[in-house]
Formats: structure tokens, sequence, C-alpha cells
């Protein structure tokens, strides 16, 4: 089976799927592949199961289960030219899911929700709320073709995550704001010496923005408050607009 075989559209399961040279396919994915994509025997798929990619070909289909058999393996696909850690400030419900959705589908690594000063209160998600957003993710992985699924972290305080990062120099840490001593982004990518594997730390703030003692740990950390000419935006388009700019700024590097 020839590599090209692959459509790009990947399931994700979990390592316990995998027996042998067999996958087995319950719960949450056998309802979408029996009841919404129709899979009958002799349908293939595309799965990412721990670290490799698998071309499967439906091979039983019973009550609760998908058994498949393996029809060709390989390593996924190595790292993006540059890896993206996004630092979203909480937002509402919808809103937040609508950012995890599009960030999983712009292919970002990791996702840290944080608690700001400007946080509306009593958002505070609990476990129901992080599997709901890792859910979304393996969705928006799915839709764009990736290999790999956006791993979200748990909710952390602001001046937390600005602790870890005082105990090493980290670069190309970028605060998007509105502030009028913001760079505009072009120019910042632009000044940075491109190497493949490069990770950018982004900070975007919740509804209201980030503080100003917010701006001013973050620049006392090397870091850069950026923005995007003379829009502004609303926090889940900036978060959206921000990190795709900086995907396509790199995507043919």
């Amino acid at each position: 089976m020839r590599k090209d075989r692959f459509t790009g559209k990947n399931i994700f399961l979990d390592i316990s799927c995998l027996k042998g040279e067999k996958v087995y396919i319950k719960d949450e994915y056998y309802h979408y592949l029996k009841n919404v994509k129709r899979v009958i025997k002799g349908t293939t798929l595309d799965a990412v199961i721990g670290k490799s990619q698998y071309h499967l070909i439906a091979s039983d289909i019973k009550q609760k289960m998908i058994i498949c058999d393996i029809v060709y393996q390989r390593k996924i696909k190595s790292a993006k030219n540059v890896l993206l850690y996004v630092y979203q400030g909480l937002l509402k419900s919808k809103k937040m899911d609508f950012v995890v959705s599009k960030l999983s589908e712009i292919g970002v690594e990791k996702l840290f929700p944080l608690t700001t000063e400007k946080t509306v209160p009593g958002i505070n998600p609990g476990c129901e709320k992080i599997n709901r957003w890792e859910r979304i993710a393996r969705e928006g992985s799915k839709v764009s073709g990736s290999e790999n699924v956006m791993k979200i972290n748990l909710p952390v305080e602001f001046h937390d995550i600005v602790s870890t990062f005082k105990n090493e120099k980290i670069p190309n840490i970028l605060m998007f704001s509105t502030d009028v001593s913001s760079f505009h982004i072009k120019s910042i990518l632009d000044s940075i010496e491109f190497h493949e594997g490069m990770v950018f730390h982004l900070f975007f703030g919740p509804e209201g923005g980030f503080s100003e003692n917010e701006l001013s740990a973050i620049i006392k950390l090397n870091g850069v408050p950026v923005s995007m000419g003379n829009f502004v935006l609303k926090s889940e388009t900036a978060a959206i607009v921000g990190t795709g700019f900086i995907r396509l700024f790199y995507s043919g590097k």
C-alpha cells in the first residue's frame, strides 16, 4: 500500500484499540463510524494510534464494535516548521469552544487556558469542560487532516505561567495587544531568524484584554507586545487570526 493512499482524514484512537494485527473500535467512534459515516465491511479508514498512522479496512461489524485489519502503517509526520503554544485568557463557554476548535484546525501544539486579571468572574472550567475541549480538538484535527491533536492543559493563573518562564530564557514570546506601544506582527516575524522547529509562545487576552501589570510582566521576560495593525478584534477572533497569520507566514519555509 503506497503512502499516498492516506486520505488525510484521520480518526484518533487510544492505543488500547490496537491488538496484534487488528484494531478494535468501540464507544464514541463506533457510533460515529457506524451511524454517521455508514461504515460497512470493506470500508477503508485512516487512524492515528499512538505515534503511528494506520490505513485500515473494516473486516467485521459487530453490535458494539468495528474490527479492522491493518493494511499499512507508518510513523506520523515530523513536527511542523514552527511550533505554536497558545496561552488564551479564558472566555465564556461558547467562545472558548470556538477558539479550541479553530486553533486545533490551524495546528496549534498546546493550548494553555489562562486566568487573568480581567477574566470574567465565575469562569472556572472543571474536568468535564476540559474533556469537552479535548473532543473538540480531536474533531478539529480530523477536519484539517492533522496527524497530531492539540494538547489542552489545565487552566493556570497568568502569573504562575510567567513564574515558570523566569527560570529559563525563552525566545519568541508574543503578547497580542491593542496597546499603542505594540509592534506590527509582520515586522516582528520579519526580524526573527528562522530555524526548523522553532517555538512561539502566543498570549491572547480575555474579553477586556490584558492589564498593564500583565503586559509589563511579559515585557520583563523579553516578550514583545504585538498587534495586527489598526484592527481591533474580539478576543476569540484575535486568537484565530493572529495564530493563523503566524502559521501561514512560515508555511512556505
